[in-house]
């Protein structure tokens, strides 16, 4: 009864209900034999019947019942854990019986290229090759596996095996003792993967170095007599350049580059008369090594800042002649211009050296580009550099002015302002999108051109349209646009008629002279020297800038030309005359490597090419354009040069 009368109240059953029960004696089985009518009046409500019901069902099942059930499911859980229990202590024994006997490892190879080891990659016969071995193998065990993996039959794209000296390392290039067990190294480094390296280098040999003695006498005589002397098959096209040029060269590779040059015979890298016909690879300045099998050369003559002196006694023999200037390649990727320009113009030494500097691209293939920089490679490369320029470290429409960014220290402003430099005087070239206001602030110290023009040229085209309206007429201009705007430029004070004037004017300043302080700090150091030549810098604005008449002025076409060469030229000149400014760009930079108008004379030829084939051909360095005579009307023209000149992919692949 005691039970009942818990549960009801757990049910919420009234006091009243439970005082009848008890007074009326009505248990639990009592209410198994009464009909739903004679329970209703103890419990009105139908889910109460329900629920008490169920409970004394629960309360007269025999106990032995609910005894056996328990029973049945402790022994089915029983049998389920022992499963459970057997299944893993069968994999761990599985798992422990794998990892006493084997271990995984990696083993790459490393070559030694003359300057320190190189890894290896996958297209050379190298790579990362995972195994799994034995765990009480040791040095040579390992040094077996490696040989058989990276000189499959003895030998690979290298040279046979007998050819190098042989090491195996571990993960910090220290060299296996004999001793030391697979398993053990693992126990000691507590790594989860280790990696060994086959380490190889040349075997240097007696014929080698007499080789090498007689090279360097022959360089000796070659500067000291220059003379035509012919070396062995290997320095042959070298010497024929140091003769012509007197230029000793060494290539730098773009500082911190991760691309890797590919390996090329000197078949694929087709070069004019004046360029060293030597594919180039290693980013490092290595010295003169004709018996060296690498496709790596690079010469100097002895003064190279950073080399140790205590190591010049090793170093091939120089000339008691004076020194002559250095020509320095610096290669560049195509598409990272931007970046790679920028450090390696870090070097201040770059702006002031008598070296002569030229530019190599590289391809995303890793392919070098055949073009040879006489000038149209490098005005090429500043043409991108700018653009990337004007895209990521400025703001403004049609004049730019520079802005801060957390990535742009000192040092990489210092090299924009270099490359400015540079480029003015090796090609006369100016970033006429940055604002004249800027450049004369970082040159003169000081503004003479109108910093009002300036702005409103700064501005977007919308916002000039409702600023020139204030100008002339203040009350016709659509205030809540004029406010907007100037509120855009952080602007304090509410314009009126009297103050407009004023208030642009301290915007200019503000936004031209003001706000890009600091990169105006980086460049004056460095742009100084340009001050006399700049002097007007609206007029060498004015005459960089391309326009339609100064560059039909600057096409010359063979003095006698047929019926269907005249017809093309007309053809050239009707679609000049057609282009917009940003055509006109493409095409200079198209034809001269330059997207301004540098005063160079395109000379225009033709060409017989037709079908497939037939395309409009220009060489920048040069300045000429080739056009085929196979065209049948204008249309078929302009469609032509549009397509070459929007794709804005140009490889140069012509010397």
């Amino acid at each position: 009864m005691d039970e009942l009368i818990c549960f009801l109240r757990e049910r919420n059953i009234p006091e009243t209900t439970i005082k009848r029960l008890e007074d009326d004696k009505i248990d639990v089985s009592v209410l198994l034999l009464m009909t739903d009518d004679q329970m209703r009046s103890y419990f009105p409500s139908y889910g109460d019947r329900l629920a008490v019901m169920g409970f004394c069902r629960r309360q007269s099942e025999p106990p032995c019942r609910k005894s056996k059930l328990f029973e049945r499911l402790k022994s089915k859980l029983s049998k389920r854990q022992k499963t459970d229990n057997s299944q893993t202590e069968a994999q761990t024994t599985r798992k422990n019986t794998s990892q006493r006997t084997v271990r995984k490892l990696e083993i790459g190879w490393m070559h030694h290229d003359g300057q320190g080891f190189v890894q290896m990659r996958a297209k050379k016969g190298g790579g990362t090759r995972k195994l799994s071995v034995p765990k009480d193998w040791k040095r040579e065990e390992l040094m077996e596996e490696a040989i058989r993996l990276f000189f499959p039959n003895g030998k690979n794209s290298h040279g046979n095996v007998s050819e190098f000296e042989l090491d195996i390392t571990n993960y910090q290039e220290v060299s296996l003792d004999k001793e030391t067990t697979v398993g053990e190294m693992y126990n000691s480094s507590k790594l989860t993967m280790m990696r060994f390296y086959l380490t190889t280098k040349k075997v240097e040999r007696e014929e080698e170095t007499q080789n090498e003695e007689e090279i360097s006498e022959t360089i000796e005589d070659v500067h000291s007599n220059n003379q035509d002397q012919s070396l062995t098959t290997s320095s042959s096209s070298m010497n024929d350049f140091i003769q012509a040029s007197d230029i000793d060269v060494f290539f730098v590779e773009s500082p911190g580059s991760d691309a890797v040059s590919p390996l090329q015979s000197n078949e694929d890298l087709n070069v004019a008369d004046d360029y060293l016909n030597v594919p180039f690879q290693s980013s490092s300045t290595t010295l003169v090594d004709y018996s060296d099998t690498s496709d790596v050369v690079t010469i100097f003559n002895g003064d190279i800042i950073g080399i140790d002196e205590q190591n010049l006694d090793d170093t091939v023999p120089l000339s008691p002649e004076p020194t002559v200037p250095h020509k320095k390649i610096l290669v560049v990727h195509r598409g990272q211009i931007f970046t790679e320009l920028i450090a390696h113009f870090c070097d201040e030494t770059l702006v002031h050296t008598r070296s002569e500097i030229e530019v190599k691209l590289l391809l995303p293939n890793g392919q070098y580009e055949m073009g040879h920089d006489v000038g149209g490679v490098f005005r090429d490369c500043l043409s991108e550099f700018w653009q990337e320029f004007y895209d990521q470290c400025t703001l403004g429409n049609n004049f730019k002015v520079p802005f801060l960014r957390h990535d742009f220290g000192k040092e990489k402003w210092e090299s924009v302002a270099r490359i400015i430099l540079f480029g003015w005087k090796k090609e006369k070239y100016l970033p006429i999108k940055l604002a004249p206001a800027i450049l004369q602030q970082a040159i003169q110290g000081s503004v003479k051109s109108d910093l009002i023009d300036n702005f409103l040229k700064y501005v977007s085209e919308n916002e000039r349209a409702v600023l020139e309206t204030c100008s002339t007429d203040f009350c016709s201009a659509d205030q809540e646009e004029l406010l907007e705007i100037l509120d855009n430029y952080s602007c304090r004070r509410i314009p009126t008629e009297e103050n407009f004037k004023q208030i642009l004017q301290e915007l200019a300043h503000k936004t031209l002279i003001q706000e890009p302080a600091y990169v105006l700090g980086q460049w004056a150091g460095i742009l100084g020297p340009l001050s006399k030549d700049l002097e007007e810098i609206e007029e060498v604005y004015c005459a960089l800038q391309p326009t339609v008449r100064k560059i039909v002025r600057s096409l010359k076409f063979p003095e006698t030309m047929n019926i269907h060469q005249k017809d093309i030229s007309k053809h050239l000149t009707t679609y000049l005359r057609e282009c917009d400014a940003k055509r006109q760009s493409l095409f200079l930079r198209f034809c001269t490597g330059s997207d301004l108008f540098i005063g160079k004379i395109i000379t225009v030829d033709f060409t017989d090419l037709k079908g497939f084939e037939r395309r409009p051909v220009a060489h920048t360095c040069g300045c000429f354009l080739r056009l085929s005579v196979h065209y049948d009307n204008y249309p078929d023209f302009r469609s032509e040069m549009n397509k070459i000149l929007e794709s804005n992919v140009w490889v140069m692949d012509i010397v």
